[in-house]
């Protein structure tokens, strides 16, 4: 059965090619009209009958007058329509008015996004490009060279690399002087780095506002080194929820783009900010640290 359906899906790809040079369109114009070609078909079954939404509410318990064994067994349910056309005509319809609302609102609901579903998304699209770029190719004989990189660190994905024939890589080899592997992971890491100095603008212009909204005064700043002198007694401020276990400028943090996208997260909602304290606790630091207590931003309690 497999190597059927194969066999039919490998004809529909060929006859998709054929149609796109005879007549110059895109490849997948072609292949979405095979699949598509049963729509209308389906569409006409889209209509909600009331017997499915009187089964959907009877299955979740809603205009539920038995239970069997605790709770709807559907089995019995399809077998018990006695209660259902009892159902007057204006219940039938209020039972088709409710379900559509439950589907509809299922239908606006957002996708659940994993790592995984945006990494197989992008090898579906980087596939359609390289297919448009093939039949392209073929209609009015142009080259190209695409290479696909995550832009972001919170899902893995392997570089990407598509030449639309041997020359073209050869162009990359020989006039670039690169490695096809080594091309991409470097346009992966310059691109990576960008996020990396995106981060740290986000971290140190955080840091800034929420010392001059305390203090009053524009031209304050976070001192990382003199933290307690410069910041705390200065200002009477101390900063809270800092979630990075080394406290020292930002540009220092160990850990990478996901250790800063977690500081500039906590900076963004709140999590993470400066909050005044009184006189008699900044004395009461000095005591602290002056018998060898260590009382920097990542040893702070984490905020409630």
């Amino acid at each position: 059965e497999d190597q059927e359906v194969q066999a039919v899906l490998n004809y529909l790809e060929m006859k998709a090619t054929e149609l796109a040079l005879k007549f110059k369109q895109p490849r997948r114009r072609y292949l979405e009209q095979f699949l598509l070609g049963s729509v209308p078909h389906r569409r006409k079954r889209n209509k909600t009958s009331a017997w499915h939404a009187f089964l959907h509410f009877k299955g979740a318990g809603k205009y539920l007058l038995t239970f069997y064994n605790g709770r709807s067994n559907i089995v019995d349910l399809v077998k018990d329509k006695a209660e259902y056309h009892s159902l007057k005509k204006a219940e039938k319809e209020t039972l088709i008015k409710e379900f559509n609302q439950v589907k509809a609102s299922a239908s606006q609901r957002p996708p659940t996004i994993t790592a995984r579903s945006r990494a197989a998304e992008c090898a579906r699209s980087f596939q359609f490009v390289k297919e448009e770029l093939d039949a392209l190719k073929q209609r009015v004989g142009v080259e190209a060279i695409v290479f696909m990189v995550r832009g972001v660190s919170d899902f893995a994905m392997a570089p990407k690399a598509f030449f639309s024939s041997a020359a073209a890589e050869q162009f990359v080899r020989l006039y670039l002087r690169k490695d096809i592997a080594q091309l991409a992971t470097e346009f992966e890491s310059t691109i990576l780095a960008n996020g990396v100095i995106l981060s740290l603008l986000l971290v140190s212009l955080a840091l800034t506002q929420f010392t001059g909204e305390l203090t009053g005064d524009a031209k304050a700043s976070v001192e990382f080194m003199h933290y307690e002198d410069c910041v705390v007694q200065r200002y009477l401020v101390k900063l809270v929820g800092w979630n990075h276990p080394q406290w020292v400028n930002p540009s220092d943090l160990k850990g990478g783009i996901d250790a800063l996208e977690k500081v500039a997260e906590a900076l963004s909602k709140g999590t993470c900010r400066f909050v005044k304290i009184t006189q008699d606790e900044v004395e009461e630091r000095q005591r602290r640290i002056a018998a060898g207590e260590k009382l920097t931003p990542e040893l702070e309690p984490p905020v409630p």
